[in-house]
């Protein structure tokens, strides 16, 4: 009791700096008007109640988190929200939300638990809470795999860092949930690909030390994505330096991986051979030690209706492992990363969105393992269906007012002042964007991203290249609008 009142103490005291306010918009889409709150509107409902017996305070205002990192790269580029609430013992944690909708950040009772962000001198990239985060990933098919990450672009030394753009976002107090929309990014900042990827993010706060991830995946280009990584993510190993999978016949039941493998090597596991659950924990004797539990289910989520091409694969694969060296030794000293990837059966396809729901659990480890099979049964996935309801349109014009963008803003030939978009996609559909051009400052208004991202140059191949980091200084998604029924047909609609 007297723990819980402590905790209690601390959150209040933060409250000026950590309030409880309503956002409705981020890099794009200020305000809170319907048309905003319609566009974040489109993943499925929460699976669950609200938790009542826990506070969540959140604060988009920057201060320096306590790390420590090893990048040179200022983390207030990065750096969208943060959010405090408590662990499953009632312990304070911090999480941070950088502008892509990845978590950069998790400060918790024993430190910081996303690695330190290390690039060997050598290598001239740098990869700023870009690679080394929990994020969601879309890959496109074989034989040469792009990706698009949902955080940013690697960055050469002494370059300022590339995020993903905020397209929307808002938080409910109410019921404990951040929900954002994002333009996925090909992390190398120059590619034969121009990123047709949104991804629409949703933290929830589910109950005292549980974090409810959905990532909706919507492709408004030509390329598939049969590859889904949600979440790719990982560890410090020197904080949480122990893996363990779940038992798939005894409820409650884990074994340690030991020794760890080297990432890329023999860590694998099909998910219905689990018991739904993996965890991080401190190298400790202790059962209280310290976790984080990461559930990807067994594959028992409801499949019928789903179009086969959204189902690339029979089953969830997951990979993990030590990276950043072959021996524990060097492995420590550099990277200090342990990684866990979920691929999930789902893939997406052109016109075509799908959604996956899954779990993070923070905490003593004899209390995490009790609590991880009730969050792996609720862990799922799905196509995602669009709305059907009426929804609120709003001209381009007004589109472009509410976003503040210029009035001399270049409109391509397409569209008009006048023309009405809606907020979600639907048949035949494209999305609007508002670009300002790095070259010369202007600002365009198009449906068409490769137009404006291409750099005029052409890789050994021959291809085109394009690059969103280098061509725009900034990005706004203005609403979604009719576009030829061929382009978009597979768009689907709530039934």
């Amino acid at each position: 009791m007297i723990g819980v009142l402590f905790v209690a103490v601390l959150l209040a005291s933060l409250a000026p700096i950590y309030s409880a306010d309503t956002v409705g918009g981020g890099a794009a889409n200020a305000g809170s008007s319907l048309f905003e709150k319609q566009m974040l509107s489109v993943l499925p409902a929460v699976d669950g109640s609200d938790g009542e017996d826990f506070e969540v305070s959140t604060t988009s205002e920057f201060s320096p988190s306590e790390g420590p990192w090893a990048t040179p790269g200022p983390e207030e580029s990065v750096f969208l929200r943060a959010f405090r609430t408590v662990d499953l013992q009632g312990r304070p944690i911090e999480f941070r939300i950088g502008k892509g909708g990845h978590l950069y950040s998790i400060q918790s009772a024993i430190g910081e638990l996303v690695p330190p962000q290390w690039r060997d001198a050598r290598h001239n990239m740098l990869s700023p809470w870009n690679d080394e985060v929990w994020q969601s990933v879309a890959v496109t098919r074989e034989p040469e795999k792009i990706f698009v990450h949902q955080s940013g672009c690697y960055v050469k030394t002494g370059e300022a860092p590339i995020s993903a753009p905020c397209l929307a976002q808002s938080w409910s107090p109410e019921q404990k949930t951040f929900t954002m929309l994002s333009w996925g990014m090909v992390p190398q900042t120059s590619s034969p690909l121009v990123s047709e990827v949104l991804y629409y993010s949703r933290y929830r706060f589910a109950a005292r030390g549980v974090l409810e991830v959905t990532v909706g995946i919507f492709d408004f280009g030509k390329n598939s994505y049969p590859w889904l990584n949600a979440p790719w993510g990982g560890v410090r190993q020197t904080a949480l330096g122990e893996l363990w999978m779940a038992d798939a016949n005894e409820r409650e039941a884990a074994r340690r991986l030991d020794p760890l493998p080297n990432f890329g090597d023999r860590g694998t596991a099909f998910a219905p051979n689990t018991g739904g659950w993996m965890a991080f924990a401190q190298e400790s004797g202790a059962v209280d030690r310290y976790a984080l539990g990461l559930t990807f289910g067994r594959d028992d989520f409801p499949t019928s209706g789903i179009d086969p091409a959204l189902l690339p694969r029979a089953k969830t694969l997951l990979r993990f492992g030590r990276a950043g060296g072959k021996s524990e030794k060097v492995a420590r000293a550099t990277r200090n990363y342990l990684v866990a990837v979920v691929i999930p059966r789902l893939g997406v396809t052109s016109g075509r969105g799908i959604w996956w729901r899954y779990y993070m659990v923070f905490g003593a480890f004899d209390s995490l393992k009790k609590q991880c099979p009730e969050w792996a049964e609720k862990t799922s996935g799905g196509e995602m269906f669009f709305p059907t309801a009426a929804s609120e349109t709003r001209a381009l014009e007004d589109c472009l007012a509410a976003n503040a963008i210029p009035a001399d803003a270049v409109l391509d030939s397409d569209l008009s002042r006048s023309a009405r978009l809606d907020p979600w996609p639907k048949s035949g559909s494209k999305p609007v964007f508002a670009f300002q051009l790095k070259k010369d400052s202007s600002w365009v208004v198009t449906s068409d991203v490769a137009k404006y991202a291409a750099l005029g140059q052409k890789d050994d191949k021959g291809r085109e290249l394009y690059s969103v980091g280098l061509s725009f200084s900034e990005i706004r998604l203005l609403g979604f609008a009719p576009g030829r029924q061929e382009e978009m047909a597979g768009v689907k609609t709530s039934r």
